[in-house]
């Protein structure tokens, strides 16, 4: 099994980091978080379509899983991840934004065409009213009545949409860890940099074993998902579990690195921890995920 992105995926990635980049300077992550009322713009969403990015899966797990991974490094607001959740569960979208009720609550579901079930069906005629949410890079909603209709098997789906949630909770904790590594080389204490005590050294080596580990098991679990479906529920479990304790365990570190200016709300620093802690319980949280790794190894 060759570990290593190919090319292309290699291609998509660096793509997606200077589009993002591009788009989605602090300034304006920021702004669409807490200024305007969508959270995205047109402008933003008819160039990831111009990209493909709607219909990624299409090309494979592993390249819709890249670029999530991008996604939670920019801290993107874009209704992209609930319009591939709601393709993922089956929803015929034709070009349009879907997005996913669970239970009662779906984030984007304002702004999408076509809202489905966690068991695919179709779900029309529903009051849906805005609910605030720890994250506010996402728009989340109360929805309430409604018909529903269809659905079918949605095993993968459900699989691919977990790993993608921990795909981006990975791309969280990389930007989280980047951000205190930065500053530990730059921040000074006693004439020398912080990084060099091992108090901050030593978070900073835990904050990478997190990353990688929880990107080599997303990755891992998206190439299962195409190529494995029997080893897929077992992996996309133990991906979703180990990326849901990095996404909010990283940036909570790398707060503390960045010691008091960390804790302001004018640092960017904040809006990662609260990605990472409102992902961690999108698509089921880290502790139903290890009960269901054990149930499948029946232990």
């Amino acid at each position: 099994m060759n570990f290593d992105l190919s090319d292309d995926q290699r291609t998509i990635k660096s793509t997606a980091r200077e589009f993002l980049t591009a788009r989605y300077p602090l300034a304006e992550v920021r702004r669409l978080a807490l200024e305007d009322e969508r959270g995205w713009t047109d402008q933003q969403w008819n160039e990831m379509v111009e990209l493909g990015w709607p219909d990624i899966a299409e090309l494979g797990t592993i390249e819709m899983v890249v670029v999530a991974e991008e996604l939670g490094y920019a801290c993107a607001p874009t209704p992209l991840q609930s319009t591939w959740a709601a393709g993922l569960l089956g929803a015929s979208l034709d070009g349009g934004r879907g997005a996913v009720v669970i239970g009662d609550l779906s984030a984007d579901a304002a702004t999408a065409d076509v809202l489905v079930d966690w068991d695919g069906a179709v779900v029309t005629g529903a009051t849906v009213e805005p609910v605030r949410a720890l994250d506010p890079t996402r728009r989340w909603f109360r929805v309430e009545g409604g018909d529903r209709s269809g659905g079918g098997d949605v095993t993968r789906g459900r699989g691919q949409a977990v790993v993608m949630s921990a795909a981006e909770s990975v791309g969280v904790a990389q930007r989280a860890m980047d951000m205190a590594v930065e500053y530990a080389k730059e921040r000074k204490q006693f004439d020398r940099p912080i990084g060099t005590y091992q108090a901050v050294s030593h978070a900073c080596a835990q904050m990478l074993l997190e990353v990688e580990g929880a990107r080599s098991m997303s990755l891992y679990a998206a190439w299962a998902l195409d190529h494995e479906p029997e080893s897929a529920p077992l992996a996309a479990s133990m991906a979703k579990a180990y990326a849901s304790d990095a996404g909010w365990r990283v940036p909570a570190s790398a707060l503390q690195v960045h010691g008091g200016i960390g804790f302001t709300w004018e640092h960017d620093l904040h809006l990662w921890l609260k990605r990472g802690r409102a992902n961690a319980a999108v698509w089921g949280d880290a502790r139903s995920h290890r009960a269901r790794v054990a149930d499948l190894l029946e232990l």
